[in-house]
């Protein structure tokens, strides 16, 4: 599910200079004026999958350690994640 961010969520968005955020109550969201966005809606879609699939703590785990590792752009969570928007 994809929401437009409000609150606190769009504040931490704003910050960071990210147009949307997955989290782990199986919801996106995306800063006002990205809702219709097909790239950002695949990539945070794809996101949930992960969350899904491997699980809410694993991926929390394995995200924070892989972004350590590798850094953000190359986390195998967000290649993947870019990916998607492209399929």
């Amino acid at each position: 599910m994809i929401r437009t961010a409000s609150g606190p969520i769009l504040w931490w968005l704003r910050l960071t200079g990210f147009k949307g955020i997955a989290l782990f109550w199986g919801v996106a969201y995306v800063v006002p004026g990205w809702e219709t966005k097909e790239r950002i809606i695949q990539h945070e879609l794809k996101h949930l999958e992960q969350m899904k699939q491997d699980g809410k703590l694993r991926f929390a785990v394995q995200y924070l350690w892989w972004s350590l590792r590798y850094g953000y752009r190359n986390n195998p969570y967000e290649i993947e994640a870019r990916q998607a928007e492209r399929d």
